[in-house]
């Protein structure tokens, strides 16, 4: 076999046109998959901001709003004011809690494992009917036990 090439497959080949490579794929558009993650990422972002704006107007978050603004500086009102929004909460829990008195409504706040103490669970039974069980009451301790039994029965 010759390694020579003849004037017609020399003439062939002249006509030959150089190798062109593609052009460098772009960017965009996106393919498929990337679309598929914007849309979930923006389906998490609206529901994460559909759950934060349901989350703000619970119940348990406006009762906690409204325990924030409690002012402490008078003790009878201030335990008043306390009970009767315990109360609420508690008629959410349970139906006939609302309407408990004396050691039944004090029993009842102590309940569970996250439940008040004894001393404040007796304060706010019997603190907002009459002189109150305890002159030494520390309202800002009050109001953090209130917003933690809030929290975890509201």
């Amino acid at each position: 076999m010759s390694t020579q090439l003849t004037p017609q497959m020399q003439a062939q080949l002249d006509q030959l046109r150089d190798i062109h490579l593609p052009q460098p794929i772009g960017w965009w558009p996106l393919a498929p998959g990337w679309w598929a993650l914007i849309a979930l990422v923006c389906a998490l972002l609206v529901a994460a901001l559909v759950w934060t704006w349901m989350r703000r107007r619970s119940a348990r978050f406006l009762a906690l709003r409204e325990l924030e603004a409690i002012s402490p500086e008078r003790q009878d009102e201030f335990l008043t004011q306390i009970s009767s929004l315990l109360r609420r909460v508690a008629r959410r829990r349970s139906a006939g809690a609302d309407v408990l008195t004396g050691a039944a409504w004090s029993a009842f706040l102590m309940e569970g494992k996250y439940g008040m103490s004894g001393t404040s669970a007796a304060l706010l039974a019997t603190g907002p009917y009459g002189p109150p069980a305890n002159e030494n009451f520390e309202p800002e301790a009050l109001r953090a036990e209130t917003a933690t039994w809030i929290r975890r029965h509201g």
